[in-house]
C-alpha cells in the first residue's frame, strides 16, 4: 500500500511539473530547440491571424516536412513535443499550419481552420446570435483559448484568443469566457 501511496505521489508531482513547464512558452522554448524548433526569432502573441491545425501520424516527420521541404518556420512559442508544433512563413508571421499529433491515441485525420481574434467573448456571442452553436470551448496552454464551431455544410472551425488585455492569468480569463459566453450550445 505505502509503494503505491508512492508512485501516486511521483505520478502526481510529474503532473504538476509538466503542466508548470508546458504552461510557460518560455520554458518550452529550451525544449524545442532541442526536437528541432530552435527558431530565434518568435512572434508575438497575435491578436488576428490564421492557424490552420492539421493531424500528423508523426510529429517529427511531419515537422521535417513543414521545415525542410516546405521552407516554413518553426514557431517555439508555441511548441510541445509530441503533442505540437505551429510553422508560419516569414512573409506572413500571423497565418500558420499547426501540427496536431497524439500518440497516445489512433491517428484520425482532420482539419480545423482557426481564426485568432482579440475578443473571444464578442466573436462567440455573434455566433449564437447568428443560430450557430458552439461546440466545444477550452483552456489549451501557452495562453490560447479556443472555441470551437462548424459552418452550416459541417466544416469544424474554431475562434482562438492568444493575446490579453488584461494583468490576470489567460487561463482564468479563458475559463470566465468559456463559462459566460463561449460555453457549447447556445
Amino acid at each position: 500500500m505505502k509503494k503505491m501511496l508512492k508512485v501516486l505521489q511521483t505520478l502526481a508531482i510529474a503532473l504538476i511539473m509538466s503542466v508548470t513547464l508546458w504552461g510557460n512558452p518560455w520554458m518550452v522554448s529550451p525544449a524545442a530547440a532541442q526536437f528541432g524548433c530552435d527558431t530565434p526569432y518568435v512572434p508575438l502573441l497575435r491578436e488576428n491571424g490564421w492557424v490552420i491545425r492539421m493531424n500528423v501520424p508523426d510529429q517529427e516527420e511531419a515537422m521535417d516536412f513543414y521545415g525542410n521541404i516546405m521552407g516554413l518556420t518553426c514557431n517555439p512559442t508555441f511548441f510541445s513535443p509530441d503533442f505540437w508544433a505551429e510553422f508560419y512563413s516569414e512573409d506572413d508571421p500571423d497565418t500558420s499550419i499547426g501540427l496536431s499529433s497524439n500518440p497516445y491515441e489512433p491517428f484520425e485525420p482532420k482539419t480545423v481552420t482557426t481564426q485568432i481574434v482579440p475578443d473571444l467573448a464578442a466573436a462567440c456571442i455573434n455566433l449564437k446570435q447568428n443560430g450557430v452553436p458552439i461546440t466545444d470551448s477550452e483552456y489549451v496552454g501557452f495562453g490560447v483559448c479556443l472555441a470551437s464551431f462548424q459552418d452550416f455544410f459541417g466544416n469544424e472551425l474554431a475562434y482562438r484568443q492568444e493575446k490579453w488585455n488584461s494583468p490576470q492569468e489567460p487561463e482564468f480569463l479563458c475559463e470566465r469566457i468559456i463559462y459566460e459566453e463561449c460555453s457549447p450550445g447556445f
